[in-house]
């Protein structure tokens, strides 16, 4: 059982970095409360992802990667220590 909460701790390790450097290299949205208002540039309506779309896609299917592995290595845990 130790083998696997090592495994699944490297994992979780692992996915955080990648989480964290996906969060980082987004662009900020600075737009604030009255920016979202005045200029809105919409986008393009079935065109081709962007690279901030893109970006997004992938930090969104990491976190749910990050967050079933922790919830694995959350329920590894409880029953190592039953």
């Amino acid at each position: 059982m130790q083998i696997f909460i090592t495994i699944f701790t490297g994992i979780v390790v692992l996915i955080s970095a990648i989480l964290i450097v996906l969060v980082m290299l987004q662009t900020p949205r600075n737009e604030g409360f009255s920016g979202g208002a005045a200029s809105v540039s919409g986008g393009n309506f079935r065109g081709k992802a962007g690279m901030d779309e893109i970006l997004s896609n992938y930090t969104r299917t990491v976190a749910f990667g990050w967050f079933a592995s922790a919830f694995i290595l959350a329920v590894l845990n409880e029953v190592a220590n039953r």
